[in-house]
């Protein structure tokens, strides 16, 4: 093993950078270093993204040749990078990253590689909708310093028997034996000329029992939706709460979780019902 890449938030990579050489073991050759401001990133998602990166690489982009969460290194537009298959949408994309000199390069490859698609830029509002309704976590909203990963809907991620140990990993054992005081859910309502953003208070009857901690709209079920923490009692399919909204309460549904079934999902049930055809 030569090299190893972790890609993270780049508002925490300094803190993450520290953390880990605190954890280097002593006498190790193993060195670590803060390429954060040496990189760059850019998201490609869609249905025809698959077909603009195609364009522009002779790499194997089927469903076969380039799994879900495959990491590669390969070229795009003559310039080395590092592709993931994955997107924040929870639709069909790649995360391409790239020594930050080439990111113009790419950028306008991309937008000429995708002109026939109509492509253009996306904004953080639409992410977040897309991501919310495919149950994808966020940090610092979702998972944050307050809550355990089992309350916050993770467990079946976490593999806390794992054969190599790992930091925390008797934490994680312990917080699995334990009851959870709150549960993570997703709830739809009706709301007027507002959506929630997150922090906003849950109420059963005249009780204020959680928060939200994230929102926004949904536009496959044409209603407002948020994640919110509640009493593991009120966590449950059908159960009915209030957010509050500007000063006004507004009936929320717990949902299921996910609300939408990610591309990589919903390609490999298709390829599973046609294989029993």
């Amino acid at each position: 093993l030569e090299a190893v890449a972790s890609t993270q938030s780049t508002v925490s990579s300094g803190i993450n950078a520290e953390y880990g050489k605190h954890h280097i073991p002593e006498g190790s050759t193993f060195t670590l270093t803060n390429v954060t401001e040496e990189m760059g990133v850019l998201g490609l998602a869609g249905r025809h993204a698959r077909d603009v990166l195609t364009k522009l690489t002779d790499e194997d982009l089927s469903h076969e040749g380039f799994p879900f969460l495959e990491c590669r290194e390969m070229e795009v537009a003559g310039v080395p990078v590092q592709a993931t298959r994955i997107s924040y949408t929870g639709e069909l994309g790649w995360e391409i990253h790239h020594n930050a000199k080439h990111t113009a390069h790419l950028y306008h490859r991309l937008l000429e590689a995708g002109a026939l698609y109509d492509i253009g830029d996306f904004g953080t509002y639409a992410v977040n909708s897309l991501r919310l309704e495919k149950g994808f976590r966020g940090w610092g909203a979702e998972m944050n310093l307050d809550k355990n990963p089992y309350e916050a809907g993770l467990g079946p991620f976490i593999k806390p028997n794992k054969k190599t140990p790992f930091i925390g990993q008797e934490a994680v054992k312990a917080m699995q034996n334990t009851e959870q005081k709150v549960k993570l859910v997703m709830l739809n309502f009706q709301a007027d000329n507002v959506d929630p953003y997150g922090n906003e208070t849950v109420w059963y009857g005249n009780k204020v029992v959680g928060n939200t901690t994230s929102g926004g709209y949904s536009y496959q079920r044409n209603c407002s939706m948020c994640f919110a923490y509640v009493p593991p009692a009120l966590g449950n399919i059908g159960d009915k709460v209030y957010v509050e909204l500007m000063g006004r309460r507004y009936e929320a549904t717990d949902v299921e979780d996910p609300m939408y079934e990610t591309e990589a999902t919903r390609t490999r049930n298709a390829l599973k019902a046609a294989a029993t055809l």
